[in-house]
């Protein structure tokens, strides 16, 4: 089982390589992870938001990314799974 830092590390190159895209880059949300079982869940908006504030950076839609503590495997929640889930 990965430690939350490694979790995150692998939740950060996933963002980088599957979801940004040119245009919209997207970054892990400091201080916002949770582990259920040996799930991490982190949660996760654009860049530009988390460095602006400002709503019109803001991506609508996406969730919480989520790591296979064993596997290492990671996806990108949608919003609604994410909003059953409740984490933060």
């Amino acid at each position: 089982m990965m430690e939350v830092e490694e979790a995150a590390e692998l939740a950060q190159r996933y963002l980088d390589e599957a979801v940004s895209h040119e245009g919209m880059t997207f970054a892990l949300v400091e201080g916002e992870h949770a582990q259920i079982g040996s799930k991490f869940y982190f949660d996760c908006q654009s860049a530009a938001y988390l460095r602006s504030g400002d709503i019109r950076d803001m991506a609508v839609g996406v969730g919480y990314v989520c790591v296979n503590g064993e596997t290492g495997e990671c996806r990108l929640l949608g919003a609604v799974e994410s909003a059953r889930l409740d984490l933060f």
